[in-house]
């Protein structure tokens, strides 16, 4: 059976994921190993020092190597960071077989003619998500091929990233002698470790809180719809730890780690928290509140910085899947009560699904990004070897593996 790898580059900690699919049947993923190490070259998701980069992309690589007993050859890497844009745009071509029956070329014809939009000379085309095709006077239709009708419209949500960061990601991996499979944004492969057809559906809200980022991707009526990359995360909540208690970052990660809350008015108002001594001085206790007030603050930043996010999209209608947490720092104790009153719609916790093997180590919401991209890769393959894929040379092709992402 063909072996698959993720390279999960955060701001905290690289990942590497070693999976394979466990029979044709199944629609699961089976881990053999992962590797972890602390993130190094990298800032807000993305690469600044490749050198720094591709060492620690080395010695996570070894790590799942040695536990798998697998040579990782090539990888599928998540792309994250404030350089990536989305939007919105639509295409329109007239169906072109005798008998007016829409045809995979037709699908590919009006998707490319979605794209043809202003997209600065820095930026490239990353993904381009269906939200749902209209034929003649027909709308909300989900997949075309086959039906008939004289005029083919479709509605597209189109991610860009920035050129220069591809190139920085493509040659830290390259570094390492892994061959670069393709690129898949962090929202969006997250959202396939757990998201269900009926979850797009009804419409949902994916919040994926990560060390130095936070990724949103919103599905509707079984698209998405829109995107963004705020450039805040878990990291950020250490640093205001640090500042806030005068204690360095290592024991300001373990405070939020083993105290952390996210809604101060449910802690204890006299429980009190052991900080390490600094510069020789003895140890001191705190308040947990104290503490926990200061997590909850930068938190509420990330959920209102959503809330104005969504509300400019347009597309701020009533998601009844409500909103799905994931990411390190969605186990922070209740933080779905957190989101649930600042964004205003029901919140839960999510961890990846079908997993089988090290599931025990990897069924966590920190997770979520590396196994969405190893069955994001699986779906790539399937379609591959069912010659349902679209060859371009180019690694972050213009039109990025379209079947794979909407079929």
């Amino acid at each position: 059976m063909e072996h698959i790898c993720a390279i999960d580059i955060g701001s905290s900690l690289f990942r590497v994921l070693v999976g394979r699919q466990p029979s044709i049947q199944e629609n699961s993923i089976e881990i053999l190993g992962l590797g972890s190490v602390p993130s190094a070259g990298v800032k807000t998701g993305s690469i600044i020092n490749i050198e720094d980069a591709s060492q620690a992309i080395s010695e996570a690589i070894h790590e799942a190597e040695m536990m798998s007993g697998v040579t990782i050859e090539s990888a599928t890497v998540n792309v994250s960071g404030r350089h990536l844009q989305s939007e919105n745009s639509r295409g329109v071509v007239a169906i072109s077989s005798q008998d007016r029956t829409v045809s995979s070329e037709d699908v590919l014809r009006v998707i490319e003619g979605a794209q043809n939009i202003r997209i600065p000379s820095e930026q490239e085309v990353l993904h381009v998500l269906s939200k749902e095709f209209n034929i003649d006077e027909q709308d909300g239709i989900r997949d075309p091929i086959g039906m008939k009708g004289t005029r083919l419209e479709a509605e597209v949500h189109i991610v860009t990233a920035g050129i220069t960061s591809l190139s920085n990601l493509n040659k830290a991996v390259s570094s390492c002698e892994i061959q670069l499979d393709g690129g898949v944004m962090s929202s969006l492969a997250s959202a396939e470790s757990f998201l269900s057809r009926q979850d797009k559906e009804l419409g949902v809200l994916v919040i994926d809180i990560g060390g130095g980022v936070t990724d949103l991707i919103l599905y509707s009526e079984g698209g998405a719809l829109f995107s963004a990359v705020l450039p805040i995360g878990g990291i950020h909540i250490t640093q205001d730890l640090s500042i806030g208690l005068k204690i360095p970052m290592e024991a300001a990660e373990f405070v939020k780690k083993n105290y952390g809350s996210s809604y101060a008015a449910n802690v204890d108002p006299t429980e009190k928290i052991e900080l390490p001594g600094v510069s020789g001085r003895p140890s001191r206790h705190v308040l947990r509140q104290k503490a926990v007030e200061i997590i909850e603050a930068r938190l509420r930043e990330i959920f209102e910085m959503t809330v104005r996010l969504f509300a400019q999209s347009e597309y701020n209608k009533s998601l009844s899947a409500g909103i799905m947490l994931c990411g390190g720092c969605a186990l922070l104790e209740d933080i779905e009560d957190l989101a649930e009153e600042v964004i205003g719609f029901c919140s839960t916790v999510q961890y990846p699904r079908n997993i089988k093997g090290f599931s025990d180590q990897v069924s966590l919401p920190e997770f979520t990004t590396s196994v969405g991209i190893l069955q994001y890769n699986q779906r790539m393959n399937a379609l591959s070897n069912r010659q349902k894929y679209i060859s371009v040379p180019s690694i972050f092709q213009r039109l990025k593996t379209w079947f794979v992402e909407n079929l």
